[in-house]
């Protein structure tokens, strides 16, 4: 079907940038002081963010960092979960909660399960999950669309780009622009923010191609080595601030806490 692109004056623009200046525009916080600096003040509405790193450096742990501290502060968002699922995720989120190593969830352990229970009864449930290894870009309309309307999110987290399967055997590449390009409609459309991992590859580049670059507001790179905790980011690219690292590989920027896991800020 042909969509219809709707025209707009200028002096229609000026009047939604008024309106943009007089209604309070809402951000939310990350949970990490400086990062939320370094993005002018938060999660915008409207904004598509990005976290690349190389394989195992972290990614999933920083996300679910953030994701664990916009629970506590009740905003519901979305975690589509195309590599790990919703427990393995859980594991993590409980074991920085009760101050133990994930590892423990591994084993049959009576006295961790009522632990958990009775963590459970007070815990804040504001994070929704969609198991979606194998998800096509049909499914991920779908299930942001479901989520927008059946449980407000205010955002989504989607981990990562490059395992949204194309429902095609078209150019690997050219997938992946209009995925990213999606994200960055529709958030848009829908009033809410996502923040999308993303692989390097070998020589730090995108997977895939330079969709995400071109497409979002703003994407970082995680730094680390990953057989030590220290590790920084560096903005990549960025439409509406200055240009800062949070961090360098002479001083962190974050620790990883292998209770959890979870990247703490220095």
């Amino acid at each position: 079907m042909k969509r219809e692109i709707a025209l707009h004056r200028r002096s229609e623009a000026v009047r939604e940038v008024v309106d943009s200046l007089t209604n309070v525009q809402p951000s939310y916080s990350t949970g990490m002081r400086k990062l939320d600096k370094a993005m002018g003040g938060g999660l915008y509405p409207g904004k598509s963010y990005g976290i690349q790193a190389r394989k195992k450096i972290g990614k999933t742990i920083f996300m679910g960092t953030i994701s664990r501290n916009l629970n506590y502060q009740d905003i519901p968002h979305l975690w589509i979960a195309l590599e790990m699922n919703s427990v393995e995720l859980e594991q993590r989120q409980i074991a920085r909660d009760l101050k133990i190593q994930s590892l423990r969830f591994l084993n049959h352990d009576k006295e961790l399960a009522d632990q958990v229970k009775a963590y459970s009864m007070d815990a804040p449930d504001n994070t929704i999950y969609a198991n979606a290894s194998g998800i096509t870009i049909e499914g991920l309309e779908e299930t942001v669309e479901k989520a927008a309307k059946d449980y407000g999110i205010k955002g989504f987290i989607l981990d990562y780009l490059q395992l949204v399967r194309s429902s095609d055997t078209g150019n690997r590449t050219e997938h992946l622009e209009y995925v990213a390009q999606w994200v960055s409609g529709v958030v848009r459309r829908l009033g809410i923010w996502a923040m999308v991992a993303a692989q390097l590859n070998q020589e730090d580049n995108t997977r895939g191609g330079e969709g995400m670059l071109l497409a979002f507001d703003m994407v970082f790179s995680l730094k680390r080595d990953k057989f030590k905790s220290d590790a920084w980011l560096e903005m990549v690219e960025t439409r509406y601030t200055p240009y800062v690292n949070i961090g360098s590989s002479e001083r962190a920027g974050y620790k990883l806490i292998q209770e959890g896991p979870y990247f703490q800020e220095q």
